[in-house]
């Protein structure tokens, strides 16, 4: 315990997290919830969108062991289910503009070579036409035309693997025009109402350029930091002189930015003095910004549109919510917006000057919320100083110090928010505290937060995490002798770490996902994170392509250091996995075995990345077997659930 107790010394608490209220054994602890209502539940509502027309509804809810559309008229009527004539699950969708059709994206078994299918709302049961019958390639909706009903904008990397081009398609024909050709470095294409690309962001050795189409030619305005990869171009100004960005434009933090079309200089729309904006929505109908949003410690939205404000504004009256505009018909004055807390989403239908919001639907976990945990969000310094933060969920009935999970975000570009968490929820529900901090890396707190990652795998970013549950032992909240650690992706990557690089401090651990050698990793990544993740990579991690950093990657993989490991390890892992190879898991689970140590390693055969599902069964699998793993480890509560 020598590491731990070192790092306790050096953590000073910072503002809210000073003091955390204490929950014993007086509180009741909650219903224990099976795992199907948490993963697989036939009663969940979300993703309302409202029909360009504004006359109809889709929404996504649970068919037949899978998700698919629902659809109704707005004013009553029974809901009709398309049928996507495929056993996996589908997740979202867009109105086609005719507001007959919608199109959605499906792959096959998690391979993620995603392919854009048309369903007819009037013919729900008729099988969905593939517009983009392309063998390995991978397609998305980039633009559905107001002005041009017959036809869509679809990004795809039909023509190169790599690299994404713009067609635009009939829906009637399925003929696909190319419009916009990738000269072998575009990331990221922009286009008006009319499908006419205007801007375009095009990799430039360490950094990108921002080029706008003027006079029939492509014009770069301004090179950006490679750092800018969280660029992103959403639409031209009123008066055609400037493009909407959500950019650091040089600065730590990301902001809404009007940039000049002719000189490429910037004004700030609007920033937060903590955190960067995180998404932003500009009207189609004004070209105006509608909202943008920003997460500190909780959501917080701004609403331009001083009606839309009145509008919007009920839905915040009993507390913090991140809103979500999903959808809105042509007028913009009816919309669907989802409202989500720490327990839960709720779906309302909006109306500018309509009176109060209509309830639409909500997530199933509101039908168990009072059994469900509060999030809190907590702060901290790491042992260098940095000032971290992230969110400690303890249910009802916890008894302090008791068993914890420190649950690590993946990416690392990502981060975790007061939201709800199905995955988080569950383990509170089994008995444990759940930790989640955003480490050095994370998106979300600025440039210089971010690059104090570089070179830190299995380094400074480990230490953040050993630090978080040395506050959380420090608090009273964590028995140091019972806690595990548990993510995907990079979070299963340092769910290895933790038991192999400080095995004294993780009692034990399950990687989802995870990345065991990074020098095999970037032998399997997709061809198309070449121009994004791959410099991405190169920069964080080190380059695998010369002898000397190649020592330098397998210093800090977990894989070559089996023989350190005192606990057990879960690994799950989909075999269709295109950005984590299932070798991952594979080499380090035979490593394990062959050290003698105590690790089981479960396939999901017809899984990719596992962010989500094709089908409830597999969900179910994983966290039954999470469950029962955790149970064996740290002593939590079980469902007799099969």
């Amino acid at each position: 315990m020598r590491a731990l107790a070192s790092c306790l010394l050096a953590i000073a608490l910072v503002g809210c997290a000073e003091e955390l209220p204490r929950r014993g054994a007086a509180d009741k602890p909650p219903e224990l919830i099976p795992v199907s209502r948490f993963f697989a539940n036939r009663e969940s509502n979300y993703g309302y969108r409202l029909s360009p027309d504004g006359a109809k509804l889709g929404w996504i809810a649970p068919h037949r062991n899978r998700s698919t559309i629902f659809f109704r008229t707005v004013v009553g009527g029974q809901p009709t289910i398309l049928d996507t004539h495929s056993s996996r699950s589908i997740f979202g969708f867009r109105w086609a503009q005719d507001s007959r059709h919608v199109l959605y994206v499906q792959d096959r078994d998690g391979d993620e070579n995603n392919h854009v299918y048309l369903g007819d709302r009037e013919a729900p049961t008729d099988k969905p036409v593939d517009l983009t019958p392309w063998p390995s390639s991978r397609s998305w909706v980039h633009r559905v035309l107001r002005a041009d009903p017959a036809h869509v904008i679809i990004a795809s990397n039909r023509r190169d693997p790599s690299i994404f081009d713009l067609y635009r398609v009939n829906l009637a024909t399925r003929e696909a025009s190319l419009i916009a050709e990738n000269p072998g470095d575009v990331t990221q294409w922009m286009t008006d109402r009319d499908g006419a690309p205007r801007a375009r962001m095009r990799r430039a050795g360490t950094g990108q350029s921002l080029e706008v189409w003027r006079a029939g030619t492509w014009r770069a305005i301004r090179t950006l930091n490679d750092e800018e990869f969280q660029v992103e171009l959403l639409g031209v100004t009123p008066d055609d002189r400037g493009l909407w960005v959500l950019s650091g434009g040089g600065r730590d933090r990301r902001a809404l930015l009007r940039v000049d079309l002719e000189t490429g200089k910037d004004s700030v729309v609007y920033d937060h003095p903590r955190v960067d904006v995180e998404w932003a929505r500009v009207s189609e109908r004004t070209r105006n910004p509608l909202v943008a949003s920003v997460n500190p410690d909780y959501p917080k939205d701004t609403v331009f549109d001083p009606e839309l404000a009145a509008a919007l504004a009920p839905l915040t009256r009993r507390g913090p919510a991140n809103l979500w505009v999903l959808g809105l018909d042509d007028a913009e004055r009816r919309m669907t917006v989802q409202a989500g807390t720490d327990k839960g989403y709720e779906s309302y239908l909006v109306e500018r000057g309509g009176g109060e919001p209509v309830l639409l639907g909500r997530s199933a976990s509101m039908a168990f919320a009072d059994a469900l945990a509060s999030v809190e969000p907590a702060a901290f310094k790491s042992r260098d100083g940095l000032e971290l933060h992230g969110y400690l969920t303890r249910p009802a009935g916890f008894t302090a110090p008791g068993p914890l999970v420190l649950v690590v975000h993946g990416g690392h570009w990502g981060r975790d928010y007061w939201l709800y968490n199905p995955e988080v929820q569950f383990l509170a529900n089994r008995g444990y505290a759940v930790l989640q901090v955003n480490y050095r890396g994370s998106t979300g707190y600025g440039r210089r937060f971010m690059e104090s990652a570089i070179g830190e795998y299995a380094g400074k970013m480990h230490d953040d995490l050993v630090d978080a549950v040395g506050w959380a032992v420090k608090r009273g909240v964590a028995d140091p002798k019972r806690v595990a650690i548990y993510g995907g992706s990079y979070g299963g990557y340092a769910a290895l770490v933790g038991m192999t690089f400080t095995p004294d401090v993780f009692t034990c651990g399950v990687s989802v996902v995870g990345i065991s050698n990074l020098v095999t990793l970037f032998e399997t990544i997709p061809p198309y994170w070449k121009l994004t993740y791959v410099p991405r990579f190169l920069k964080y991690i080190g380059d695998p392509y010369t002898p000397e950093g190649r020592k330098a990657l397998e210093a800090r993989s977990p894989l070559f250091k089996v023989d350190r490991v005192q606990g057990a390890i879960l690994l799950i892992h989909g075999t269709r996995d295109s950005r984590v190879n299932v070798r991952e898991s594979e080499q380090m689970a035979r490593a394990l075995l062959e050290a003698g140590k105590d690790a089981r390693l479960v396939l999901l055969d017809d899984e990719g990345h596992l962010n989500s599902y094709g089908n409830f069964r597999n969900a179910v699998r994983k966290y039954g077997e999470v469950e029962l793993f955790l149970a064996r480890c740290l002593g939590g509560r079980q469902s007799r659930e099969p």
